[in-house]
């Protein structure tokens, strides 16, 4: 192999790296147990990997080549994959580090990747085989410092133990409910569901394992019928060959009947499955397969078979066919795409999934899929014989739904077959008729709220088989659910028999809830920082308007409360919709006992905002009333549209940083945007200058960032369009179009911008030190940045102190913050993206405030350097001692620059000398006020920092401990310790 690179002089480090790698090949060249490693069913593993330092003072490449390892000194012409690191230190880290800190080490931007991640998840996996010992005694060492080692066994039954809350009745009846004596439920606990409990303890105490069913059923179809071509050499086209994939799938994934469920159907073979998208980003857990059992935040098991089949016959196939490769080689491996993999501007969602969209449930419950095959049947005859795209894209959405019929009778038939050999009555019964519906629905349409519900599982299943599990959401189940407990209900007359059902349908949906938890995204160990502690962020919208504009307040809304306040579970997510105009303090009330007994969930949205952000963007209006909450909060229309509202995380502080250092950012030690002003030099004169540098390099990198979002849905139309989830969105079977191409009745793509608070605070500061009050120089300001502060605590005093913040109440501030926000909407609304549609702009974070805040210098707002951003666009903790100045500013935020939604958290803690009525009446009052005011959303956390605190001391106490990050909740001890601590730190507010 030829080398191009090998400049002069090198490092002793450059040395042990070249004596480290040919310790790795010998281990490989002489061992048979490794050599087997070396070779797939596709055939030999034939990549190169090469290292260096920026400076050049490391290069050494290691290729493998039919079964052969060898090591050469220098760069060969083209590795496949590349880590290039900021210095010999990180290099020594690196050789005896295992896989996940690897990875950390790249987030932290101590090195960068050039070429494909696969490979080096390859390299990572290699590395291990021989590293294992010392790779898993350092993971063993970190859980134990960290106290992530306690029996989950004995947590979860302390756990349930503790899982008493008071309980209020309803002062008065909503007008939408029919059959519930008290609307609250209060009469209602987990004591009263045994399966319930049982459930929720199986899913406290059972660790995730990885599931192989889904990648190697597929890999084994497109490996005997082709991908790009099929078995005769010809085109394949992309949504028949994703159609039939997926119809082979269902035909023969094993159907599952957990035990003692009222739901049939799994999204895995597991008990808690981790599922594997290896067309997507599947690959990343390459290199961990042989540590993730061990690492210290939530760890994975996987059995030797799953390594096997993983290795063997899995990863090769998709190694070069995911959306990242598929842009890296028909784009030339773009500048956006290299911002994306350096982590510290942004996080580009669509390298994982196409997601965060609702699918038309009402009408698949009402028609089921025979309903919607005799429309596609229609379309299909009304289609001329020449339009081909059409008609292949009919055919697939028809041939998707035949899969999923063919899924729901081989559970029929596993339901008998367990009926036909269970000893328990009750129980048998429970079978029977699991296997009577499962013959009937999804195929036919729904008649009674059991069918309902298990139909929309077996639907729920299909959709997590054909697209990555990451914010595809559940819509407004309340209103979808509730014609059909009505319609139960009014064929009973006995009211003891009535009292049974309503318990039985909590039951249903507890089991609903539980089912959602059966399967978690996976999460390469640097997903662990990018966003912690989250599951697959199902969201389910509850409340607010029917699309007729009436009360959508209903018995079925209350039932749903009442299994989120019981289970209190972090996934599905639980939104409520509140309309100030239509809705009663009587649910108001209850949305805010249910967060206090849970202590963080649901997200609350005032309706009458959410909806003054969308007027702008074409829908609807009875479209407009019919929105819920996708992944974390964004609103979509249900059923007719597809938003991926969540296509990136958007760090607008890497904007601002390029801003102070003329296009350069810093810690990427990158060039990268344009010149607009060298502040040493006094280019800037006054504060509108620095404003418009800013602005210039925050057009910049939204333009990089839509650019590879394009390219990655043009990736998504070619690898993996969805004709599944487009026959149940609305205008794709008209249109005859796939989601992916813009079918959908209406189409978008929405941001998260990151940072709003920490960029207002920092432009007060530059505003009023420097060139208002004219306190120290902009040299000066931008030394004691680069400097963390060191030497400059009169500075940093004067800033704590003398400027006015987001949330204090200040008028300016204020008004900085919104010119920042429309800065943002302007950028971003002028791109149109790869489907047709406009970019929308929110201002929520995931757990992103804390991995972008890693990776950010100080600030002139005062943050230090690697320290956390606010949570979503809260204000900074010290801004206000006042709740009331925190929820004033929020709310004078202006929502149509926020058309993407908002994520503000607040930290209330009760007085221990409350009632329970007391407190729940407070935070209803200051839930009102804010929704009055015209706030858009908030999330509260109604926990204290002494228990958080406490928590990261005894994890063994809280397993169960809910918390809210910025738009999805997660159990407190899951998270790293940064996340932890930006919870902790966050402002806390007597109620």
């Amino acid at each position: 192999m030829p080398v191009v690179s090998q400049p002069g002089k090198k490092s002793f480090t450059d040395k042990m790296a070249h004596l480290f790698f040919r310790f790795i090949a010998m281990n490989f060249n002489a061992r048979k147990s490794l050599k087997r490693y070396l070779k797939s069913e596709d055939g030999w593993l034939n990549f190169t990997f090469a290292i260096k330092t920026e400076n050049g003072s490391v290069e050494q490449s290691i290729f493998f080549k039919n079964g052969r390892v060898h090591v050469i000194a220098g760069i060969s012409e083209k590795p496949d994959a590349m880590l290039v690191f900021v210095d010999e230190e990180a290099v020594k880290e690196a050789a005896v580090n295992p896989p996940n800190k690897l990875m950390m080490a790249l987030m932290e931007n101590r090195m960068h990747t050039v070429g494909n991640i696969g490979y080096l998840q390859l390299m990572n996996f290699y590395l291990s085989l021989v590293l294992k010992p010392v790779q898993i005694s350092k993971l063993k060492k970190e859980a134990s410092i960290g106290k992530r080692n306690f029996d989950q066994q004995k947590a979860s039954e302390l756990s349930l133990e503790r899982r008493k809350t008071p309980q209020l009745k309803a002062g008065s009846q909503d007008i939408g409910v029919l059959f519930l004596k008290d609307s609250y439920l209060s009469e209602y606990s987990l004591d009263d569901f045994p399966r319930l409990k049982e459930f929720l303890a199986i899913h406290l105490k059972t660790r995730p394992s990885i599931c192989h069913e889904r990648p190697e059923i597929l890999t084994r179809w497109y490996r005997e019928n082709g991908f790009e071509k099929d078995r005769s050499g010809a085109a394949i086209v992309p949504e028949l060959r994703q159609a039939m994939g997926l119809r082979y799938l269902m035909e023969n994934r094993k159907p599952i009947i957990r035990k003692n469920d009222l739901i049939a159907g799994t999204t895995t073979t597991k008990e808690i499955g981790v599922v594997l998208y290896p067309d997507a980003h599947g690959t990343m857990i390459w290199g961990e397969l042989l540590t993730t059992p061990h690492r210290p935040l939530n760890p994975y098991d996987v059995d030797p078979e799953t390594i096997n089949i993983l290795h063997d016959k899995v990863f090769p196939f998709w190694v070069k066919r995911n959306f990242r490769e598929w842009v890296r080689e028909k784009k030339g491996y773009p500048v956006c795409q290299k911002l994306d993999e350096r982590f510290a501007a942004c996080f580009l969602w669509k390298t994982v999934a196409l997601s965060h969209t609702i699918i038309d449930f009402p009408k698949i419950l009402k028609l089921g899929t025979r309903g919607i095959i005799s429309e596609i049947e229609k379309e299909m005859v009304e289609t001329n014989e020449s339009n081909k795209q059409k008609r292949d894209s009919l055919l697939a959405m028809e041939i998707c739904l035949e899969g999923l019929v063919s899924y729901a009778r081989n559970l029929s038939k596993e339901a008998k077959k367990l009926a036909d050999s269970e000893g328990n009555k009750e129980r048998r019964q429970e079978l029977t008729l699991i296997s009577d519906i499962c013959s009937k629905v999804p195929e036919n349409p729904c008649t009674t709220l059991d069918e309902a519900v298990n139909a929309m599982w077996i639907i729920w299943v299909g959709i997590h088989m054909e697209n990555t599990n990451a914010g595809f959401s559940l819509g407004r189940l309340d209103q979808w659910l509730q014609p059909y407990f009505v319609s139960d209900l009014e064929k009973i007359t006995n009211q003891t028999e009535r009292e049974a059902y309503v318990k039985h349908a909590i039951e249903l949906i507890g089991c609903f809830y539980m089912r959602c938890t059966d399967h978690l995204p996976l999460i390469p160990d640097i997903g662990n920082y990018l966003f912690g502690g989250s599951s697959s962020d199902q969201a389910i919208t509850l409340g607010g308007l029917t699309p007729e504009g009436k009360d959508a307040v209903n018995d079925m809304t209350y039932v749903f409360l009442k299994v989120t306040e019981m289970l209190s579970i972090r996934d599905p997510n639980v939104n409520a919709r509140y309309s100030r105009e239509k809705n009663s303090m009587t649910y108001l009330k209850r949305l805010c006992e249910v967060n206090v007994n849970t202590a963080a969930t649901p997200s609350i949205h005032t309706d009458e905002v959410v909806m003054s952000s969308l007027e702008s963007k074409g829908y609807k209006l009875e479209h407009m009333r019919d929105w819920a909450a996708t992944g974390c909060v964004e609103a979509t229309i249900c059923g007719k549209h597809m938003g991926h509202t969540n296509c990136m995380m958007f760090n607008m502080v890497a904007a601002f940083e390029m801003a102070l250092n003329n296009g350069l950012h810093p810690l990427m030690r990158w060039n990268l945007g344009p010149k607009t002003g060298d502040i040493s030099k006094g280019d800037f004169k006054d504060y509108e200058s620095f404003f418009d540098a800013f602005a210039t390099q925050l057009r910049f990198l939204a333009s990089l960032t839509c650019q590879y979002n394009n390219y990655l849905g043009e990736a998504h139309q070619a690898l993996r369009p969805t004709p599944y989830i487009s026959s149940m969105i609305g205008g794709s079977i008209k249109s005859g179009m796939d989601v992916t191409k813009g079918g959908a009745l209406y189409n978008s793509s929405g941001t998260a911008c990151i940072g709003l608070a920490d960029i207002t605070d920092s432009l007060m500061a530059i505003k009023k030190l420097v060139f208002d009050e004219k306190k120290v120089t902009f040299p000066e300001m931008l030394e004691a940045v680069n400097t963390n502060f060191q030497n400059h605590s009169a500075l940093l005093a004067m800033i704590k102190t003398k400027v006015p913040l987001f949330g204090s109440g200040d008028a300016e501030a204020l008004a900085t913050a919104n010119r920042v926000t429309k800065l943002a909407h302007d950028c971003f609304e002028s791109h149109t993206n790869y489907r047709g549609g406009k970019y929308a702009a929110g201002f929520w974070s995931m757990s992103n405030h804390v991995a972008f805040g890693t990776l950010t210098g100080a600030l002139p707002s005062g943050r230090l350097a690697g320290k956390a951003f606010t949570p979503g666009l809260t204000p900074e903790a010290h801004a206000s001692r006042s709740m009331l100045a925190n929820i004033r500013d929020v709310a004078g935020l202006d929502p149509k620059n926020m058309s993407n939604n908002i994520a503000f958290n607040l930290k209330v803690v009760p007085s221990s000398n409350d009632s329970h009525q007391k407190t729940v009446d407070n935070v209803a009052a200051y839930v009102k006020a804010y929704s009055d005011l015209g706030g858009m959303q908030m999330q509260l956390n109604v926990v204290s920092s002494e228990t958080l605190r406490d928590a990261m001391e005894n994890p063994e106490n809280y397993q169960n401990l809910l918390v809210r990050i910025s738009g999805y909740n997660a159990y407190f001890v899951t998270l790293n310790r940064d996340m932890q601590m930006e919870l902790i730190e966050r402002a806390e507010f007597g109620l």
